[in-house]
């Protein structure tokens, strides 16, 4: 039950904090993320407990008190650990999350953050205070211990990893003049720098300058305490919190090795009821795709109780977590300047053409500009890379029959599958597509082709026809019968011709006389009028003719 009360107590405690996530336009979409404890990160990677970070076990720390009760768990990816005093109810409580940098990789070593946050809470109800500065006698008869004690410890430093102080030491001694409530917001980024030409992505082939850097800053009144460097909104871990104190300094002892903290209150303690919360970015470095080895994280608090009925008036606890080991994260497979593995961009047709490339610790395969997602291109390869080769590629052709396809063949399009003319046959179609159906002379070897044209005919004016009248007259012998006025026809041409225009009773055929006459003052006042008078002429003749051979047959 008392340390379901603890965890209470640490999720209640976060409730100060909230993220703080900058908002930029980074080189190419990322998304901010949240961790379990309000911490955001953008650009960088928050490794998986059990896979990629491991260890944490709690164990008694530097202050031996044996009403301590300490406690480490992992929930998600965080880890949980801290210790009360049972007795006095005070506690020092902590969360600890480790996050790996993608922009690190071109750098030839592994950048890691431990995002430590530390809170010291007395227990008010009993009168309990944090440690801080006391008069001349109060210096004298007892050693006062910080209110927050931090120190990290690596494990064979070097080979393990080193902590980076020149971002986890941001200075070595720092104040923080009296204010009741204050908001803190820090930050720690490494990337490129985007102000420099390049992709900003990290992508191979650019060597833009790699930067850290960090920031501590009050939010209450918008101003920074300390700032080194710039702060890379495509790859930072960021968060921000509020702590109430009176006034307190920070003392740093800092090294590759070891990182010690140390929380003062520098007081008269009027506020020290309340708790101390801090957060401390503990930058590592470590050979790269190599494991890190923190070898002890202890945390610590100190309190007193300044009632003289008290019989113990001071009251120091402390937990410390051995042991915790990470890798980078189990995707990265590469690193700039790897040489590739066998085979990683082998693949059917134009792909087999890829160059490898290591970008964002993944092995990609840089593609020839001759890949196409859908082929297209008749050139005898294989361009989508799926083993056949310019499979489904046609092109529209045609032919004087009509349209169709072209298949591509080895890399050249094939003959036009649309009909092609031939001979024509008798077969009632058009064979040769000349718009004639059966027009060749085996089909008709005397009657010409006729066809009608379907095109809408323009419309002719009339031909106007000079009225002409034609009056019989009786015949004479063998004189035949002419018109009583002058016939304007002018003489055609003559031709011989077959029965039925022949005498029947002669062998020679008869020599007719066609005669058409010129347009004259009678109106036409359509085609079919016109025909119908060429008509009637031609039998008036006839009839004339068929008399006259009656009357010849008759002498």
């Amino acid at each position: 039950m008392r340390k379901l009360d603890i965890i209470l107590g640490i999720m209640l405690s976060m409730l100060t904090l909230y993220a703080y996530a900058q908002q930029g336009m980074p080189p190419e979409p990322i998304t901010s993320q949240i961790s379990e404890t309000e911490t955001s990160f953008i650009g960088a990677r928050i490794l998986q407990q059990g896979t990629e970070v491991i260890g944490g076990d709690a164990y008694t720390g530097i202050y031996e008190d044996h009403d301590t009760e300490t406690y480490g768990f992992w929930q998600g990816d965080t880890l949980f650990f801290g210790a009360e005093n049972e007795a006095t109810g005070n506690t020092v409580d902590g969360v600890a999350e480790f996050y790996w940098f993608e922009s690190s990789i071109p750098k030839s070593a592994d950048f890691y953050v431990m995002v430590l946050k530390v809170k010291s809470s007395p227990n008010i109800i009993d009168d309990w205070q944090l440690a801080q500065e006391d008069n001349w006698l109060g210096e004298f008869l007892y050693d006062i211990l910080p209110a927050q004690y931090v120190d990290v410890s690596m494990k064979n430093s070097g080979e393990a990893g080193a902590i980076r102080w020149d971002w986890s030491v941001p200075f070595q001694n720092y104040k923080w003049e009296p204010v009741k409530t204050i908001n803190i917001k820090q930050s720690y980024s490494a990337g490129y720098d985007s102000s420099v030409s390049g992709n900003a992505g990290g992508d191979v082939g650019w060597k833009g300058e790699f930067k850290e850097a960090g920031v501590l800053a009050d939010a209450t009144a918008g101003v920074d305490i300390q700032s080194k460097g710039y702060v890379n909104e495509s790859h930072m871990v960021s968060s921000q919190y509020s702590v109430t104190l009176f006034k307190w300094e920070m003392v740093v002892l800092g090294g590759a090795d070891d990182m010690v903290w140390n929380l003062i209150i520098s007081t008269d303690g009027s506020t020290a009821n309340d708790s101390a919360y801090h957060e401390y970015f503990v930058v590592i470095q470590a050979p790269q795709s190599q494991a890190a080895h923190i070898e002890d994280i202890n945390i610590a608090a100190s309190f007193r109780n300044p009632n003289a009925l008290w019989f113990d008036g001071w009251d120091h606890i402390s937990v410390n977590l051995a042991d915790v080991v990470w890798t980078p994260p189990l995707d990265i497979e590469c690193y700039e300047g790897n040489l590739p593995p066998d085979g990683v961009c082998e693949a059917e047709g134009v792909c087999a053409n890829a160059t490898p490339v290591c970008a964002k610790g993944k092995w990609e395969c840089a593609l020839p500009d001759s890949v196409e997602e859908v082929e297209y291109t008749c050139d005898n390869l294989d361009n989508d890379c799926d083993g056949l080769i310019d499979e489904g590629i046609t092109q529209d052709c045609s032919t004087a029959c009509g349209k169709g396809l072209s298949y591509c063949v080895g890399g050249v399009f094939d003959e036009c599958d649309a009909q092609q003319p031939k001979e024509e046959e008798c077969n009632n179609l058009d064979d040769d597509c000349d718009g004639l159906v059966d027009n060749s002379p085996d089909c008709y070897p005397t009657i010409p082709d006729i066809w009608y044209d379907d095109d809408d005919e323009e419309e002719v004016e009339p031909i106007e026809l000079e009225e002409v009248v034609i009056i019989a007259e009786e015949s004479k012998g063998d004189e035949v019968l002419q018109p009583s006025m002058e016939d304007p026809a002018r003489v055609a041409e003559t031709f011989a011709t077959s029965p039925p225009y022949t005498n029947p009773s002669d062998d020679e055929p008869e020599e007719f006389i066609i005669e058409v006459s010129e347009p004259s003052g009678c109106q036409q006042s359509s085609k079919g009028t016109a025909v119908g008078i060429l008509v009637l002429l031609f039998l008036a003749t006839y009839f004339i003719g068929y008399i006259v051979g009656r009357v010849n047959d008759k002498d």
